[in-house]
């Protein structure tokens, strides 16, 4: 029998996080400007000179290279190590949660993956840019939705519709539930950006943070895109306080601090269910038999 806790699996995420981060890279610079991903090869922002093959190694090369071009020597930006290294960090995460802990099957696991990679292209265009590019979105949605069908164990931890069904059918449930959890997500920063704009006379929430929602939910199902929706004001709280104080700047992107809320809740998502669980039934009690 495969043992997935050898070392020598963490070894291999780990370092695969690496590459699709150093691809992530080229996501996140490409996409907002509409350029190939493919063509042409990985080169310098600044000199536009090509980058060989062994200047392109994740994080060693940025560090071989003091972070600078070897071509113009101009400094590259800190945000490619970054990148790399969190999806690397992310892999191990989502493998040792999943597949170790969980036992969950590969299709649920790299269905995750893929989610996390989305939102940290997604968290750095709008830290640079101030959107959420509709490519990812746009995609990720009706493609998370897909696989919600093709791979139904994907939602079994929410347990969404067991109680309503009128047929034993795992797929439609777990096709259900992803829907759900696109109008919960989308609807619940949707609702804020209008609140927001009925008190504050300005727009509050862009529809990129609606979208992006909407694909957390696709995924996660609408118990935990509440958690998310909690525990992203907390993050975002740590970063405004500096901010305001600092840059004296009231323009703050927010889809960076949904996607650390999203990736923490997941990690711990059966800790974030469990209290939704809880308060569903202080409402139950509460209201006399609140459908859960």
């Amino acid at each position: 029998m495969l043992d997935v806790s050898h070392p020598w699996f963490y070894l291999v995420f780990f370092f695969a996080g690496l590459v699709v981060g150093s691809f992530l890279n080229v996501c996140i610079y490409r996409i907002p400007k509409n350029k190939s991903l493919i063509y042409p090869h990985s080169f310098c922002p600044h000199c536009k000179a090509s980058i060989n093959w062994f200047d392109n190694i994740p994080v060693i090369s940025y560090l071989l290279l003091l972070g600078r071009c070897r071509a113009c020597k101009n400094r590259l930006s800190i945000r490619y190590p970054l990148v790399e290294l969190l999806t690397g960090c992310a892999f191990l995460q989502l493998y040792y949660i999943f597949i170790v802990c969980r036992s969950e099957s590969f299709c649920v696991f790299f269905g995750y993956l893929a989610l996390c990679c989305a939102l940290i292209i997604s968290a750095f265009v709008d830290l640079e840019l101030r959107i959420i590019p509709n490519e990812i979105t746009f995609i990720g949605i009706p493609v998370f939705v897909v696989l919600s069908i093709v791979c139904p164990d994907m939602h079994h931890a929410q347990n969404t519709l067991r109680r309503f069904t009128l047929i034993d059918m795992h797929r439609l449930d777990s096709f259900i539930a992803s829907l759900i959890g696109i109008f919960t997500g989308g609807g619940l920063i949707f609702l804020c950006g209008v609140m927001g704009k009925l008190l504050f006379k300005k727009d509050a929430m862009g529809f990129g943070d609606v979208k992006l929602m909407g694909m957390i939910g696709a995924v996660v199902g609408w118990k935990l895109t509440v958690a998310v929706f909690f525990v992203a004001p907390f993050f975002g709280l740590l970063m405004a306080i500096p901010v305001f104080v600092f840059k004296k700047s009231h323009l703050i992107p927010y889809g960076p601090f949904l996607s650390i809320a999203a990736l923490v809740c997941i990690c711990f998502q059966d800790y974030f269910i469990g209290q939704i669980n809880l308060y569903i039934l202080v409402f139950r009690v509460l209201f006399n038999g609140f459908p859960a």
